[in-house]
């Protein structure tokens, strides 16, 4: 009886939960590991511009669903960095946009981390390609951490 009762919450406060985004802020921290552009374009116009940036940056669509307004792309190797993948997703004017890497082209897609701003000894040697689609993407930026691994 209780697991149903925990079911039925979770599946009534569910939506409300994961529809909201964590507080956002303007600088990003060391643990943040998602940018969030807020752009004049919306929906399926959004959903495009992040595709043709990322397409022109050289990324290879592993997965793309312009109704979920949601792209992935496959993980190539870009200098003086392992394997690295973008995920985006579309939620009205908001682009929320997060990188993956792999330590080495023989690690399993399983194996992925969380791109973060901040690594052992300052910046991560990712965090920079993050921060280019955005300038690319154009918008303004804000920050947080998902609490992805």
């Amino acid at each position: 009886m209780k697991k149903l009762l925990l079911l039925a919450a979770l599946a009534l406060a569910g939506p409300r939960t994961f529809a909201q985004l964590p507080a956002l802020h303007a600088q990003p921290d060391k643990q943040d590991d998602t940018i969030v552009l807020t752009l004049p374009d919306e929906g399926r116009a959004a959903w495009q511009r992040a595709a043709g940036v990322l397409a022109a940056r050289g990324y290879t669509f592993r997965y793309s669903d312009a109704d979920l307004l949601t792209l992935s792309t496959d993980y190539i190797i870009l200098e003086r960095m392992g394997p690295i993948g973008v995920f985006v997703r579309v939620e009205g004017h908001q682009l929320l946009v997060r990188c993956r890497y792999l330590n080495s082209a023989d690690d399993s897609i399983s194996k992925a981390q969380a791109v973060r701003m901040g690594g052992l000894l300052g910046t991560s040697r990712e965090w920079p390609e993050l921060v280019a689609i955005a300038r690319e993407l154009g918008g303004t930026a804000a920050y947080y951490n998902s609490g992805a691994y």
